[in-house]
């Protein structure tokens, strides 16, 4: 019996060594980590988290993640430091959690290779800002944090006027109040715990000046009564004589303008109007059309009559294709122009086109009068008559005038 004893303890000891060189060797995966995770391309970080004196941070659990990858999760010892194995090249986010402490923003590796890598973590604290104007709380006002210029905190106040910050760093930040159609404020805040704030918003306006032009034109022309709406009929306005308007917009918005005009493109733009003065430069163009012409509406058949093409600015069109009641008759020369031939009586579509626009008009066929020769009678040419009655010209009219003078005389 001792020496069946002898070799089971020989046997169990012999296992106990094999286990734990096995175990140096290979190391201890940590967190979702598994053997099929492991890769021979994979480098380790030697991580150390420190306060903002310096100190080391112990229990500060570890995630690391990369594009498609992870996590890695560690933890820190007593010293602050644990160790992550790492794709080699990859950009690492490493996220940090311990009870009283914070980071703003992750931890990022850029093209992970064998490395130190120290990470600082500072007291956690909060902030409760509150918004007001001249008669009380503003609800929606946004409230912005900024920790040595980069944006920490962006978001809204409630309907009861404040916001309330998620854990902090303790640091000085910019804080930035405001609401669409308010100025800005901003003061520094100091989060050395939990901390309050209030910040006072005023209502305001800004000059904005749209000029809008035909760019058709070398150089552009100015677009009079042009109509500009902004903020979807927020705001109505129209250019006058030098294509220019100017108004009043509240501040610190971005707006949706539309301009339009008769016969004209409609152009919708973005405006984001901040605390100062603006303008909106703009351009728009009458929308493609073509017109039709005609020398004459009746043309004698046999007869030519003058097509003419022009588009939307009145300008000729050259290369239109010209029919005559559904028939190619020819193209428009380069001034535009076509004789075209009417050969029947009664009426004639005809029709201009280029692209997808077209133009017709109806010209009317008529047959030629005919010849109107004068015919010779027996009669003679008649001859004009006086208002003395029927058988008397003019000569015979000055003899009974004469007469009659005569008889007078003898009478007396």
């Amino acid at each position: 019996m001792p020496s069946t004893r002898m070799g089971v303890v020989t046997a169990v000891c012999a296992l106990v060594v094999v286990v734990a060189a096995t175990g140096a060797a290979t190391g201890v995966i940590t967190g979702s980590e598994s053997d099929a995770d492991a890769t021979t391309d994979d480098v380790t970080l030697t991580v150390t988290v420190v306060d903002r004196s310096g100190n080391p941070l112990g229990g500060v659990d570890l995630s690391a993640t990369w594009d498609g990858g992870g996590p890695r999760n560690a933890t820190t010892a007593g010293n602050g430091k644990t160790f992550i194995d790492v794709p080699e090249g990859e950009d690492v986010t490493i996220r940090t959690d311990r009870s009283f402490y914070v980071r703003n923003s992750p931890y990022v590796v850029e093209s992970a290779s064998e490395r130190e890598v120290e990470i600082q973590m500072a007291r956690e604290g909060q902030a409760t800002v509150t918004v007001r104007n001249a008669t009380g709380t503003v609800g929606q006002a946004y409230v912005r944090l900024f920790q040595d210029g980069q944006p920490v905190v962006s978001s809204r106040t409630g309907p009861d006027g404040t916001y309330t910050t998620r854990d902090i760093e303790h640091d000085d930040y910019t804080l930035v109040t405001y609401k669409e159609g308010y100025l800005r404020n901003r003061t520094t805040l100091t989060v050395d715990g939990e901390v309050r704030e209030t910040m006072t918003i005023e209502q305001d306006s800004v000059l904005v000046t749209f000029r809008v032009q035909d760019d058709h034109f070398s150089p552009p022309r100015p677009v009079s009564e042009a109509t500009i709406d902004v903020g979807d009929g927020f705001l109505n306005a129209r250019t006058q004589g030098n294509g220019q308007v100017t108004v009043s917009v509240p501040v610190n918005d971005e707006y949706e303008v539309e301009i339009t005009k008769d016969r004209y493109g409609t152009n919708t733009q973005t405006l984001e109007v901040r605390e100062s003065d603006t303008s909106l430069n703009t351009t728009i163009q009458r929308i493609p059309s073509l017109s039709l012409s005609t020398g004459a509406n009746r043309v004698v058949v046999g007869e030519r009559v003058s097509v003419r093409a022009t588009d939307e600015y009145g300008e000729r069109v050259p290369g239109a294709t010209v029919s005559v009641d559904g028939t190619e008759v020819g193209e428009t020369d380069s001034e535009g122009t076509l004789e075209v031939q009417i050969e029947n009586a009664g009426n004639h579509t005809i029709r201009v086109s280029t692209g997808q626009l077209s133009a017709r008009q109806t010209v009317e066929g008529v047959q030629p009068a005919p010849d109107e020769t004068p015919t010779a009678t027996a009669t003679g040419t008649p001859q004009p008559t006086s208002g003395l009655g029927p058988g008397f010209g003019v000569g015979a009219g000055l003899v009974a005038l004469l007469v009659v003078a005569l008889l007078g005389r003898r009478r007396r």
